[in-house]
């Protein structure tokens, strides 16, 4: 199994961060595909990407990780490259997870309409939110925000390995 998260200037990099240390104490093989080679968190932490984005083919991934924050989650959504990589997953039937503010994007793409999901307050833009911390409604997995990358992380193992596998990765971070 291999997942990549996609990494922006503006991101909240507990988010990215949190979801890839998990992912990665799963076995999951997990890239940092930055928009540019270093980017720079909401708050102020760099971080160095493993691959940019232009590098990367779809078909090499079983899960699209989107993290909030802001201005991140802006810059995910206007970016093209990224825009396709979503397009590409959907078509794939990858998985696609986002967090935060970022389930604001696939939102804007009509695709979490009568769908269970949850984001930030103030981002589901009319729609109607889950009440759980991290939700899965078929390939499509959400977390409310930087408090529920425990969970959210640990829906994208349940899915990419097995229930089993990421209970065990909760139970050794002493969760």
């Amino acid at each position: 199994m291999k997942a990549l998260i996609i990494i922006s200037n503006g991101m909240e990099e507990c988010e990215a961060l949190v979801t890839y240390d998990l992912l990665y104490r799963a076995g999951i093989e997990t890239d940092l595909v930055g928009l540019q080679s270093e980017v720079t968190s909401s708050h102020n932490v760099t971080v160095k990407a493993h691959r940019l984005i232009d590098d990367v083919n779809m078909d090499d991934y079983d899960c699209l990780v989107l993290p909030g924050g802001m201005p991140g989650t802006l810059n995910l959504e206007r970016d093209e490259r990224v825009q396709n990589l979503i397009s590409e997953s959907l078509k794939k039937d990858k998985y696609i997870a986002a967090i935060c503010a970022a389930p604001s994007i696939l939102i804007h793409r009509n695709l979490l309409r009568d769908h269970h999901f949850i984001c930030f307050p103030g981002f589901e833009n009319g729609l109607i939110p889950a009440k759980e911390k991290a939700v899965q409604d078929g390939r499509i997995i959400t977390g409310k925000g930087m408090g529920a990358a425990i969970e959210f992380a640990h829906l994208i193992i349940t899915n990419l390995i097995s229930k089993e596998k990421a209970d065990e990765i909760l139970q050794k971070i002493q969760y």
